[in-house]
């Protein structure tokens, strides 16, 4: 029911496939009766009923627009209702008087059924349409923010990368020149201010270095990137869509819809007798494709809910002897619900698999910022020009302010920066990040998508030095924070953790969003529970923590 009530008031259930699937069923299955049963009293029908529709559709205009631009939920949804049942209850009105007008014939059948038949018809169909176009939507635009999230966090990623890439490159070349100027220096009279000199050039490579590694653009970068920057299969043909529809969807459905004229015609058991038998007939056919028809085969497809719509036609002339031409409906309508339906699903199914590879992209590239320092090698090479080359120079420059040094204080010096920088050029652009720095890193690496603010509590800092406690932590913070882009666009979060009175970690993500439980996904899997509070939706774990 909420899944319903979402799609009825999300601001979207009159749209262009509501209008295509309305115009299909009531130009060809849900047509008025108009002087018999004949295939001319069928097309007099189909002429007025699509008529009419175009006159119903243009009366729904001004509904379709309001429903986009009313703030309320409430008042979209009561909008949305009130002009559909409008509609659907002017239709045999509307139709009875397009009929007198071109035929001179008024539609046969009791008013009150043919009411009945419309609304039912209505709801059923373009609720389904709407809850389909509403979900697919949706799971559209969460993909549509995993990616825009991942392109920032991946830009970012990328800049931090190009920037380590120059760092390198920039002490490759800088570690060269000092060694020139160091066997320069060593070449000549070397005196205190020889040495000074030295001492300055190194001071400059490292303050070059960290100049690079600190300018504004080292964190985040505005460069567009692909638009998908997942590796995204090619669209099949239409054909190849053709997916078995789920369960009871088609025959009947169809029956429901028809189930108010069949009462009207024969009583409720023929009603109650044509619902069952579309039951045995979905179930028949559904099978035969789930059989036949896999992999997708859409001759096989159109073959099976042919013939299931032979066999509700037979249903109806079985209960409905004097029906006319109107009992072969279900030969057309049978297949083409059924391709609607299949159509559908495969839409669905397919914005579920993008959102659930784009949630997964933007998930392993946080993670493996998580893992990777590409700063590391940049921070070690300041730390040692800075420590270790300078302290040379200045051990250096000591020995040699009074006096000339010595062969062996020469050796020394070259050996002590000799040993510096080949410690520098040795290790890799970027190293993997330490389990107790991890979480962090993470949140580093997020910052261009959601600004994350923590408490982290010190005695869980000390617990993150463990490796499988880091990693789960880092888990469960990725996974929200993946959700919150999801769900709401968040661009905020906050994250906490403390050990609780029992020993064990209590970890809890939130963001501003309003929780929508999905039919069939629980919230509360994997030792985590998701819920409500206030405006923020949070994910809360506690597990045990190992021993100290």
């Amino acid at each position: 029911m909420t899944t319903w009530w979402n799609a009825v008031s999300g601001g979207g259930f009159y749209t262009r496939w509501s209008a295509a699937v309305s115009l299909l069923v009531a130009g060809i299955f849900s047509v008025p009766s108009i002087g018999g049963v004949g295939i001319e009293a069928y097309l007099r029908g189909a002429t007025v009923a699509v008529l009419g529709w175009a006159v119903l559709a243009a009366l729904l205009v001004p509904v379709a627009v309001a429903e986009r631009r009313l703030p309320s939920r409430t008042a979209r949804g009561a909008l949305v209702l009130v002009g559909l049942v409008a509609v659907a209850t002017m239709r045999s009105f509307v139709n009875d008087a397009i009929s007198s007008a071109l035929f001179g014939i008024v539609p046969s059948g009791p008013m009150p059924s043919r009411i009945a038949t419309n609304l039912v018809t209505a709801v059923a169909l373009l609720s389904i349409v709407a809850v389909i176009t509403a979900r697919h939507a949706a799971s559209r635009a969460a993909a549509e923010r995993l990616r825009a999230a991942l392109a920032r966090v991946a830009s970012a990623e990328a800049q931090r990368q190009r920037i380590a890439s120059e760092s390198r490159a920039a002490l490759v070349t800088g570690i060269a020149e000092l060694r020139r100027a160091r066997e320069h220096m060593l070449g000549g009279p070397v005196d205190f201010e020889a040495v000074r000199a030295f001492s300055e050039e190194v001071r400059a490579l490292s303050h070059r270095v960290d100049r690079m590694r600190r300018r504004p653009d080292a964190g985040a970068s505005d460069a567009p990137l692909p638009r998908e920057p997942l590796p995204h299969e090619p669209s099949p043909r239409l054909s190849l869509r053709l997916i078995a529809p789920p369960w009871l969807s088609v025959a009947p459905l169809y029956a429901v819809a028809c189930m108010p004229y069949a009462i009207a015609g024969g009583g409720a058991g023929v009603g109650l007798a044509g619902l069952g038998g579309g039951i045995l007939v979905d179930l028949v056919a559904g099978a035969v494709v789930r059989r036949w028809a896999r992999p997708p085969r859409p001759v096989a497809f159109l073959a099976s809910w042919t013939a299931a719509g032979v066999a509700m036609s037979m249903v109806t002339y079985l209960f409905l002897p004097h029906i006319g031409v109107l009992g072969l409906v279900p030969v057309l309508a049978v297949p083409v619900v059924a391709v609607l339906v299949a159509l559908c699903r495969d839409a669905l199914s397919r914005a579920g698999a993008d959102e659930r590879r784009a949630a997964a992209g933007l998930a392993e590239v946080a993670r493996e910022a998580a893992e990777v320092d590409e700063g590391a090698s940049a921070r070690r090479a300041i730390d040692v020009l800075h420590g270790r080359a300078q302290g040379a120079c200045v051990v250096f420059g000591a020995r040699v302010d009074e006096r000339a040094p010595t062969p062996d204080e020469v050796a020394d010096f070259r050996g002590r920066t000799e040993a510096a920088f080949d410690d520098i050029l040795d290790k890799g652009v970027s190293e993997r990040m330490p389990a107790s720095e991890s979480l962090d890193r993470l949140i580093e690496a997020w910052a261009p998508a959601v600004a994350v603010t923590q408490h982290i509590d010190d005695a869980v800092r000390h617990r993150l030095a463990d490796p499988e406690t880091a990693d789960r932590v880092v888990s469960l913070v990725t996974d929200a924070l993946v959700n919150a882009v999801k769900h709401s666009g968040a661009r905020r979060a906050h994250v906490v953790a403390r050990v609780t009175g029992s020993g064990a970690l209590l970890l809890r993500v939130s963001s501003p969003g309003r929780l929508v439980p999905h039919p069939g996904r629980g919230l509360g899997t994997r030792g985590r529970r998701v819920f409500q509070d206030g405006d923020d939706v949070v994910l809360e774990s506690v597990f045990p923590l190992p021993s100290v």
